[in-house]
């Protein structure tokens, strides 16, 4: 399985929701929110699409006081 950042995920889901709801208002009521609403939605199905193709950087460990001592000898 390939380890997937959060992060992206969660800011593709926000971005592809953010414009499908300016995009939903642009229908009803002021028509210009379509332009942002069609780059956010945009911005987030690329960053979804792509989460594989990322980098995946691994959080780094603590060091323990045992490791600590064993680096420095």
């Amino acid at each position: 399985m390939v380890k997937v950042d959060c992060f992206a995920l969660v800011a593709g889901l926000v971005l592809t929701v953010g414009g499908i709801v300016l995009i939903l208002i642009s229908i009803f009521s002021v028509w210009f929110l379509a332009i942002p609403g069609l780059v956010l939605f945009i911005l987030g199905i690329v960053i979804l699409l792509t989460l594989k193709q990322q980098e995946y950087v691994e959080p780094t460990k603590e060091r323990t006081k045992k490791n600590k001592k064993q680096i420095r000898r």
